[in-house]
Protein backbone atom coordinates (compact mmCIF):
# COMPACT_ATOMS: atom_id res chain seq x y z
CA UNK A 1 0.00 0.00 0.00
CA UNK A 2 1.21 3.41 -0.73
CA UNK A 3 0.18 6.89 -0.28
CA UNK A 4 0.33 10.23 -2.67
CA UNK A 5 -0.70 13.26 -2.20
CA UNK A 6 -1.48 16.71 -4.36
CA UNK A 7 -2.86 20.08 -2.41
CA UNK A 8 -5.08 22.23 -4.59
CA UNK A 9 -4.71 25.79 -3.36
CA UNK A 10 -6.95 27.08 -5.68
CA UNK A 11 -10.00 24.17 -4.49
CA UNK A 12 -8.44 24.31 -0.86
CA UNK A 13 -8.73 20.58 -1.30
CA UNK A 14 -6.01 17.75 -0.21
CA UNK A 15 -6.30 14.81 -2.87
CA UNK A 16 -5.08 11.35 -1.20
CA UNK A 17 -3.70 8.87 -3.74
CA UNK A 18 -3.93 5.13 -2.51
CA UNK A 19 -2.50 2.57 -4.42
CA UNK A 20 -2.12 -1.50 -3.65
CA UNK A 21 -3.81 -3.67 -0.78
CA UNK A 22 -5.52 -1.36 1.85
CA UNK A 23 -6.52 -3.61 4.79
CA UNK A 24 -8.73 -2.26 7.23
CA UNK A 25 -8.65 -1.46 10.19
CA UNK A 26 -4.80 -1.59 9.77
CA UNK A 27 -4.02 0.63 7.16
CA UNK A 28 -6.66 3.13 8.33
CA UNK A 29 -4.65 4.24 10.95
CA UNK A 30 -1.53 4.88 8.75
CA UNK A 31 -4.07 6.86 6.14
CA UNK A 32 -5.54 9.01 9.00
CA UNK A 33 -1.96 10.11 9.75
CA UNK A 34 -1.17 10.78 6.63
CA UNK A 35 -4.00 13.26 6.04
CA UNK A 36 -3.61 14.82 9.42
CA UNK A 37 -0.03 15.53 8.40
CA UNK A 38 -1.41 16.87 4.93
CA UNK A 39 -3.70 18.96 6.74
CA UNK A 40 -1.69 20.62 9.37
CA UNK A 41 0.91 21.25 6.75
CA UNK A 42 -1.50 22.74 3.81
CA UNK A 43 -4.36 24.45 6.67
CA UNK A 44 -6.71 22.04 4.51
CA UNK A 45 -10.08 20.49 5.93
CA UNK A 46 -11.29 19.22 2.43
CA UNK A 47 -10.02 15.73 1.69
CA UNK A 48 -10.64 13.61 -1.24
CA UNK A 49 -9.17 9.93 -0.75
CA UNK A 50 -8.95 8.35 -3.79
CA UNK A 51 -9.33 4.81 -3.38
CA UNK A 52 -10.05 3.88 -7.21
CA UNK A 53 -6.58 1.95 -7.46
CA UNK A 54 -6.36 0.26 -4.60
CA UNK A 55 -7.30 -3.53 -3.54
CA UNK A 56 -9.68 -3.10 0.08
CA UNK A 57 -9.37 -6.36 2.23
CA UNK A 58 -11.79 -6.24 4.92
CA UNK A 59 -15.06 -7.49 6.54
CA UNK A 60 -17.74 -5.92 8.13
CA UNK A 61 -16.29 -5.54 11.68
CA UNK A 62 -13.23 -4.57 10.39
CA UNK A 63 -14.86 -1.74 8.18
CA UNK A 64 -17.30 -0.67 11.57
CA UNK A 65 -13.72 -0.54 13.20
CA UNK A 66 -12.46 1.61 10.94
CA UNK A 67 -16.06 3.79 11.15
CA UNK A 68 -15.58 4.89 14.69
CA UNK A 69 -11.66 5.15 15.23
CA UNK A 70 -10.89 8.23 13.93
CA UNK A 71 -7.45 9.75 15.19
CA UNK A 72 -9.18 12.48 16.26
CA UNK A 73 -8.27 13.63 19.78
CA UNK A 74 -7.81 17.20 19.02
CA UNK A 75 -11.18 17.38 17.23
CA UNK A 76 -9.91 18.79 14.06
CA UNK A 77 -11.72 15.42 12.02
CA UNK A 78 -15.28 17.10 12.86
CA UNK A 79 -14.80 19.98 11.00
CA UNK A 80 -13.35 18.04 8.30
CA UNK A 81 -15.39 17.13 5.16
CA UNK A 82 -13.64 13.64 3.39
CA UNK A 83 -14.97 12.07 0.39
CA UNK A 84 -13.86 8.90 -0.16
CA UNK A 85 -13.67 7.69 -3.58
CA UNK A 86 -13.83 4.08 -5.06
CA UNK A 87 -13.89 2.18 -8.59
CA UNK A 88 -17.54 1.35 -7.29
CA UNK A 89 -19.37 2.09 -4.26
CA UNK A 90 -20.12 -0.92 -2.51
CA UNK A 91 -22.65 -1.38 0.28
CA UNK A 92 -19.51 -1.86 2.97
CA UNK A 93 -18.46 1.54 1.47
CA UNK A 94 -21.95 2.90 2.53
CA UNK A 95 -22.07 1.15 5.74
CA UNK A 96 -18.62 2.99 7.00
CA UNK A 97 -20.14 6.15 5.34
CA UNK A 98 -23.10 5.72 7.83
CA UNK A 99 -21.38 4.45 10.94
CA UNK A 100 -18.78 7.86 10.57
CA UNK A 101 -21.97 9.64 10.09
CA UNK A 102 -23.69 8.94 13.32
CA UNK A 103 -20.17 9.74 14.93
CA UNK A 104 -20.77 13.34 13.67
CA UNK A 105 -18.22 12.92 11.35
CA UNK A 106 -18.72 14.33 7.26
CA UNK A 107 -17.60 11.46 5.58
CA UNK A 108 -19.08 10.15 1.92
CA UNK A 109 -18.54 7.19 -0.52
CA UNK A 110 -18.66 8.14 -4.24
CA UNK A 111 -17.72 6.05 -7.46
CA UNK A 112 -17.77 9.33 -9.41
CA UNK A 113 -14.82 12.09 -9.18
CA UNK A 114 -17.14 15.41 -10.34
CA UNK A 115 -19.71 13.79 -7.46
CA UNK A 116 -17.03 13.63 -5.09
CA UNK A 117 -15.60 17.01 -5.99
CA UNK A 118 -18.77 19.03 -5.88
CA UNK A 119 -20.14 17.46 -2.57
CA UNK A 120 -16.15 18.69 -1.17
CA UNK A 121 -17.18 22.53 -2.54
CA UNK A 122 -19.78 22.69 -0.27
CA UNK A 123 -19.41 25.03 2.51
CA UNK A 124 -22.31 23.89 4.37
CA UNK A 125 -22.47 20.73 6.48
CA UNK A 126 -24.56 17.93 4.69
Amino acid sequence: MEFTSVFDRVEGICTIHVTGRYKRPEDSLGLQQFARHMGDKHGCQRFLIDKTQAEIIANTLDTYITGTMPLDFDHKQVGQRVALLYASVLPEHKFMENVAFNRGYQLRAFDKMDEALEWLRLREKH
